[in-house]
């Protein structure tokens, strides 16, 4: 197998940066801050921008498919089918290259907690539901 120095990037996790110079074939490699992975960016600041990118998009598309949450005439099981092919896998494509630190795990955790709570009508502040469940009571 050889290795091509044109198509060979390097990246460090070290925040100093690299003080050594790396060749390939007697070329140099280019040092790059970031690069794409499958489909995802990945930096030298680690998986953070692409985690918050992609919970950031999965909240959208949650957002976007709430008229789909609250029609009661789709059953449960066709509305967890939709999560698991259309939210679930956005939010998780290319998760095997992510590197994640305590911080990260707490908001991938928030995410799923906020996955798992569908929305059974139309969103009304948590204010007004506690007001009528205390008038009910």
């Amino acid at each position: 197998m050889e290795t091509s120095a044109e198509k060979t990037e390097l990246m460090t996790n070290n925040t100093s940066g690299i003080n050594t110079e790396i060749k390939v074939n007697g070329q140099k490699l280019e040092t790059v801050t970031s690069f794409k992975y499958l489909g995802s960016v990945i930096t030298d600041e680690g998986s953070k921008p692409e985690i918050l990118t992609r919970i950031a998009q999965t909240t959208a598309a949650l957002t976007r498919l709430e008229p789909v949450w609250i029609d009661k005439s789709i059953s449960l099981s066709s509305k967890i089918r939709l999560m698991r092919s259309l939210v679930t896998s956005l939010f998780l494509y290319a998760c095997d290259s992510w590197t994640l630190t305590a911080e990260l795990q707490r908001r991938i955790q928030a995410m799923e907690m906020t996955k798992t709570m569908l929305p059974t009508r139309k969103s009304v502040p948590r204010s007004s539901r506690q007001l009528d469940h205390t008038k009910t009571s």
